[in-house]
């Protein structure tokens, strides 16, 4: 058998609200992305499930259908995202997108709804990962208990991961994905002793808006990293200028200042910071949290932090599960916007490929400068 295609992508690109939706994301899209980057070898998928969608593929029938789909066109799960909890490309999602958080019942039961799900998908012996909420959105947290109970509830996600290994010989990871602005930083020591099957997930993009060195990361409990680049630039009119196209309804973009070694200014949104970055020094660089595709270099003022994914870094990664994840395809300036969206995402993954060390003819074809 031919070697798998090393690097999944995040399908929380495409709606997945409700089974059907996925389903449409994985015969629409998935299959033209694989055709392109992996005609003839395996194809991995990290699967996008909203609660309503995990529900549903809860069905024995359902899964079972799934898995002849897998099995006809070639494709193994390597692992989910259950960040979102509901529609992730609904209008508005903004805050939204934290809650429910780890002080509810409602984002256990979910965690173990996925969990459960993701191992009777992945093989016997199979070590999987499902990415979550870093506790919750910070301003939401009024007390300490709130911090007890989303670390306890946590601990119970552990334990059913545990359980899990034990009676079904998966192994699953909940990986905690830290965002600019929420309750949980990476590498909370109150987190990791929440149990062994809690790990963390590096966004490459939320550590560039933190402003977060990758060269020297304790990489022991980082169990899954997503390949991603945030947009930064001067603190000029006209990069503020060419920023302000960026500003959308939808997600959330966090936003930073940084000069002489620290963060100078924070903003929970792109908005505000552009009111607000006129009053700071021009020489500070601006970043913000909003997913550029791995392929697009920079235009005029505005640079990719995609220079931050080094050799160096990519030699690293390749100790835990690593993904692309760019989710803003449709929010994007419309001037930015993918004229195809499979060949964007083919392109992303030939991208990252060859700097995780994968060649195949097919992947130097793919390979190019700009969106496709």
């Amino acid at each position: 058998m031919k070697t798998p295609f090393p690097i999944p992508y995040c399908l929380n690109v495409h709606p997945a609200a409700d089974w059907r939706q996925v389903k449409r994301a994985l015969d629409l899209h998935a299959l033209a992305v694989k055709k392109l980057v992996a005609p003839d070898r395996p194809f991995p998928l990290s699967l996008h499930l909203g609660y309503r969608a995990a529900l549903e593929l809860a069905s024995p029938r359902r899964r079972a259908a799934f898995r002849a789909w897998l099995q006809r066109h070639d494709g193994f799960i390597a692992g989910v995202n259950a960040f979102p909890f509901g529609p992730f490309h609904a209008a508005t999602v903004k805050t939204a997108v934290y809650r429910p958080d780890w002080r509810s019942a409602e984002r256990l039961a979910y965690t173990l709804l996925v969990a459960r799900l993701l191992a009777d998908l992945v093989p016997e012996g199979a070590e999987a990962t499902l990415t979550t909420v870093p506790g919750g959105w910070r301003p939401d947290w009024r007390t300490a208990a709130d911090r007890r109970l989303a670390l306890k509830n946590l601990a119970g996600a552990a334990a059913g991961c545990r359980e899990l290994f034990e009676t079904t010989g998966r192994r699953i990871h909940i990986a905690v994905e830290p965002e600019p602005g929420c309750a949980w930083d990476l590498f909370d020591p109150a987190v990791e002793a929440a149990g062994p099957e809690i790990g963390w997930c590096l966004d490459a993009c939320h550590a560039a808006v933190d402003f977060r060195p990758l060269a020297r990361l304790p990489w022991k409990r980082i169990v899954r990293v997503q390949f991603s680049a945030a947009i930064e630039c001067d603190n000029d009119p006209a990069a503020r200028a060419a920023l302000a196209p960026f500003v959308e309804r939808r997600y959330l973009h966090q936003t930073r200042a940084f000069l002489d070694g620290e963060i100078v200014g924070a903003w929970s949104d792109l908005g505000p910071a552009l009111k607000a970055l006129p009053r700071l020094p021009a020489r500070a660089i601006v970043r913000t949290h909003y997913h550029v595709p791995l392929t697009w270099e920079g235009t005029g003022p505005l640079r990719s932090t995609r220079e931050n994914l080094t050799p160096a870094f990519f030699r690293k990664a390749r100790r835990a599960f690593c993904e692309v994840e760019t989710y803003t395809m449709d929010v994007l300036p419309r001037a930015l916007r993918p004229r195809t969206l499979a060949r964007t995402i083919a392109g992303e993954l030939a991208w990252a490929a060859a700097r995780y060390g994968f060649s195949s003819s097919t992947n130097r074809k793919i390979v190019s400068p700009g969106l496709a």
